[in-house]
């Protein structure tokens, strides 16, 4: 399962790549960091090993032109965006797939995949226009299957989907919604703090009792950092 999402996601940088706003990927390590580059040009963590932002140089650009090169740096980000949010949902589907086989109380079950209009200015032209991005997706665990290794694996599926959010996005959250008899029980650790990816981004863990959810889940919602700035 490990070796299948490192390969998925592998085929997702390396097509990124082919679409990315920088001058393109001239080595493995470019590759690697080339869909991350891209985001950390509009989110307010920008990464220094990506370089400076695209400039046209000095000659003066035809108007006609310009508004064609700002309309594919628009087109280029959102396939990227529409790339992390595939991805997105391919981990939230191995999270519930690494649990079907267990007693139906014990599976995990996948909830609502949301994204959000962010608005994005071209640098360039000056253009602002309305992109969609991945922000949030959920799945509910039941504390039942606590101690396998199904729920191990599912939980490592979502707690790489919020390192590899918090790489590309300069930060990422990961909420925990937890019943209000299971705290008052003491059946579930309800510390928060924050921990770091291998990058040295944060990945924020927040608790929050919720009087409305069925005794014997958490509820896990993965949320992306935001993106603002410019092309």
């Amino acid at each position: 399962m490990k070796t299948h999402r490192i390969a998925r996601w592998a085929q997702l940088t390396a097509a990124s790549c082919a679409a990315a706003l920088i001058s393109g990927c001239a080595t493995m390590e470019e590759a690697s960091t080339s869909f991350s580059c891209m985001l950390s040009r509009v989110t307010s963590s920008p990464d220094p090993r990506c370089g400076g932002p695209v400039t046209t140089g000095g000659a003066r650009t035809p108007a006609g032109s310009a508004a064609g090169s700002q309309n594919e740096r628009f087109a280029r980000l959102q396939a990227a965006l529409d790339q992390e949010t595939a991805h997105a949902a391919e981990l939230q589907k191995q999270a519930v797939q690494a649990m079907q086989k267990l007693p139906v109380r014990q599976r995990s079950v996948a909830g609502p995949l949301r994204t959000r209009p962010v608005p994005i200015t071209d640098g360039q032209s000056g253009v602002t226009s309305q992109l969609q991005a991945f922000s949030s997706l959920s799945v509910d665990m039941p504390l039942a299957a606590k101690g396998r290794g199904e729920y191990t694996r599912a939980m490592d599926s979502l707690k790489d989907l919020a390192n590899e959010l918090a790489d590309n996005r300069g930060s990422s959250t990961i909420l925990v919604e937890q019943a209000d008899a299971d705290v008052s029980a003491g059946r579930v650790n309800t510390s928060s703090g924050t921990t770091q990816t291998k990058n040295g981004k944060p990945v924020n863990v927040r608790k929050k009792v919720d009087s409305g959810l069925p005794v014997g889940i958490e509820r896990y919602t993965i949320e992306a950092g935001e993106i603002r700035g410019k092309l």
